[in-house]
């Protein structure tokens, strides 16, 4: 009978060897650049400094048995890219991989992407002087009008799935009632983000999430040296470090300096909306028609993922998959106007008048600057 068991146990882990030796022996990477990026958004190169990069983070085995890295890899990128969770990335004739086995790729390759060492590397705000000085010279160089530009930034929502009783539901359904997050991406001219911050439920502000962070804290340091600027729509308070455009009770006249700057200050902060509207449109499993069916932990760790995954394409240059031509002609955006609801320049997040008052020089420093630089 032993006999008998351990003969059928060869048997049976034969068969699982073979199964795995032919799922293993068509090789993914073997296509053209087109199809891969088609399927995954990254070349074929960068993939495998992808690889390169997690590898020391993933729990390595040597079994015979154990699905490699670079099949755990494509599965998620596949799954990022088509937004269309886990049966279409189970039956892919490149990963074939048992639907039930994604999930498990997901948390592990996700949870690499997270590690703080891999974040750190590919997410870069300007950490010093020297550092932010060249970022507002790049803004510059690629066609920035307003002086002393680091960044721009904006909100976005991701819809989730709605969350539990202990995730306080009501925190997570913000003004457009579906469940979602609140992500505050900071990017610069090249659409490469330089900060995230992936942790907020749908109903809180944008202006709340910026006064509670690090970003923050960081362009106060950098203004006790020197002035330079993010720009953010009226969902900001005007600060000495954030510019933001005349609105509301200022609301410029026609043909004013004001009115100018609104116009400059819109051609400029286009950019975060552009570089959020690629990253949904290239990585679906966030766009605004998918709803990631993970609770708001899981979401979270999903959304800085992809935004690690995007900054490889942006340093790469890989260029911008299109699945949605429609999409792609629509994503140079070129209204600064949020919604009624949103929060507008005089709510108060700790926001003291001296500040208030100093950013409302700062910014008239700005129209004068550029009507003095004006052909």
């Amino acid at each position: 009978m032993e006999e008998h068991d351990a003969e059928r146990r060869r048997q049976i882990n034969g068969l699982i060897l073979r199964r795995r030796r032919i799922r293993d022996f068509g090789d993914p990477f073997d296509v053209t650049h087109e199809a891969f990026v088609g399927s995954y958004r990254l070349s074929q190169d960068l993939v495998r400094s992808l690889l390169d990069l997690i590898r020391p983070h993933v729990r390595q085995t040597t079994s015979p048995l154990a699905v490699s890295l670079e099949i755990k890899v494509l599965c998620v990128l596949q799954f990022f890219a088509t937004g269309c969770y886990q049966k279409p990335t189970g039956k892919s004739m490149d990963a074939a991989v048992a639907q039930s086995t994604v999930s498990g790729y997901l948390s592990e390759i996700t949870t690499a992407l997270n590690n703080p060492l891999v974040v750190a590397r590919i997410i870069q705000f300007p950490r010093n002087l020297q550092q932010m000085r060249a970022c507002v010279a790049r803004n510059r160089h690629l066609g920035g009008r307003l002086p002393n530009v680091v960044s721009y930034t904006d909100g976005t929502l991701i819809k989730i799935m709605k969350p539990t009783l202990d995730d306080n539901i009501l925190a997570y359904i913000g003004r457009k009632s579906y469940a979602s997050l609140n992500v505050l991406v900071t990017c610069d001219k090249r659409l490469y983000i330089t900060n995230i911050i992936a942790r907020f439920p749908g109903a809180t502000n944008d202006s709340f999430i910026f006064a509670n962070s690090a970003l923050k804290r960081k362009m106060i340091e950098f203004n006790e040296d020197e002035p330079c600027f993010l720009l953010g729509d009226s969902g900001f308070a005007q600060e000495p470090w954030m510019l933001t455009p005349f609105d509301g009770d200022d609301e410029p006249q026609p043909d004013t300096p004001e009115m100018r700057y609104n116009k400059d200050f819109c051609q400029e902060r286009c950019t975060v909306e552009r570089c959020i509207g690629v990253m949904k449109e290239r990585y679906r499993a966030i766009n605004d028609e998918r709803v990631l069916h993970y609770r708001p932990h899981k979401a979270c760790q999903i959304i800085v993922a992809i935004a690690v995954l995007h900054n490889l394409c942006i340093l790469a240059q890989v260029p911008y998959y299109r699945e949605n031509e429609d999409m792609a002609r629509n994503l140079n955006f070129n209204d600064w106007r949020e919604d009624a609801e949103d929060i507008g320049p005089n709510e108060d997040y700790g926001n003291e008048d001296h500040i208030l008052i100093a950013g409302l020089n700062v910014r008239r420093q700005v129209v004068d600057y550029l009507e003095e630089t004006r052909n």
